[in-house]
């Protein structure tokens, strides 16, 4: 069962540490009955005596509690994003100690920087093509808003979707240069 001396230690050692600590796979279900629990108390007071001293007790336990579980959250998520980030550009893999609902956090940040990584770098190659103009071609203006006027057997660098419509009308053929 967690208490707020738990939930205090833990915010201590997740302070005190690069990786993150040991919580168990269920912390924040945990500390959310915790907090349940705190607020249900509350209520029973009201009823048995709405002026008892206790309320404000339990308020303030609640209320720290909520500070100390969204300070840990808080750590515990930096700490998710940087190995996220890490481990999307070749570092370790995924970190130990994470809960059920972290590991879905992690594998989610490191989807999108690898999605991200992946449509930098890759969309950059296929910016341009090289193409070589196989018939004549009149005069036409690209989506890039440039004219252009090619010849049978020019070497050229088009932008991708004008040198993939010519392809495709059979009008150039894509080199692939080796450098």
């Amino acid at each position: 069962m967690l208490n707020y001396a738990k939930l205090r230690n833990i915010e201590e050692k997740e302070k005190g540490s690069a990786m993150l600590t040991e919580v168990g796979a269920d912390f924040y279900r945990i500390a959310n009955q915790y907090i349940n629990e705190l607020e249900d108390r509350i209520e029973e007071e009201k009823i048995r005596n709405p002026s008892s001293k206790k309320i404000l007790l339990i308020a303030d336990e609640l209320r720290n509690a909520k500070r100390l579980l969204e300070s840990i959250f808080e750590r515990r998520e930096k700490k998710i994003v940087l190995a996220a980030l890490s481990s999307a550009r070749g570092g370790k893999s995924m970190p130990e100690n994470l809960t059920r609902e972290e590991k879905i956090f992690y594998e989610a940040m490191l989807g999108l920087f690898k999605e991200n990584r992946k449509r930098i770098f890759e969309s950059n190659k296929k910016e341009f093509l090289i193409v070589r103009v196989i018939k004549d071609i009149p005069q036409f203006m690209g989506s890039d808003m440039k004219k252009y006027s090619l010849k049978k057997e020019d070497v050229i660098s088009l932008p991708y979707e004008v040198a993939q419509l010519l392809i495709k009308r059979g009008a150039a053929e894509e080199i692939n240069p080796d450098f």
